[in-house]
């Protein structure tokens, strides 16, 4: 059996994603299970409160739905700003974000993303770099 050992994992830990009343942070692991991209997507399914990330190889400079992070990550941790789509979540799931809340991420394999539910498995994040 052959494996493939990833030595930084204790020191990176899991793969988290925080939502908070600002927006959606994502720690250097989760970056990381992406491929460490230059630029991300973020989708949102609102039938099953599921809130997917992926990988964008090059951006395309009219895709406006494309968020640069190689290039913004401070302290292991990138911040998307999205105050409008925090409140429509909010709204939606009846979960307050004024405290951020932490999710461990799911990687998609068949999808190439990164996903959490926002109904399920979510923790109140003491992490003041996150918020």
């Amino acid at each position: 059996m052959k494996y493939n050992f990833d030595w930084n994992i204790v020191s990176e830990g899991a793969p988290y994603i925080t939502v908070s009343k600002l927006g959606i942070a994502f720690n250097a692991a989760s970056i990381k299970q992406l491929g460490s991209p230059d630029y991300i997507m973020i989708g949102f399914d609102s039938e099953h409160l599921v809130i997917g990330v992926a990988a964008v190889p090059e951006r395309d400079e009219c895709d406006k739905n494309v968020y640069q992070i190689k290039d913004r990550i401070r302290y292991n941790w990138v911040r998307i700003g999205c105050k409008e789509f925090i409140r429509y979540l909010e709204k939606l799931s009846g979960i307050s974000f004024e405290k951020a809340v932490r999710y461990m991420a799911e990687y998609d394999p068949e999808n190439y993303m990164l996903t959490i539910k926002i109904n399920e498995g979510g923790e109140d994040d003491d992490c003041d770099d996150c918020t």
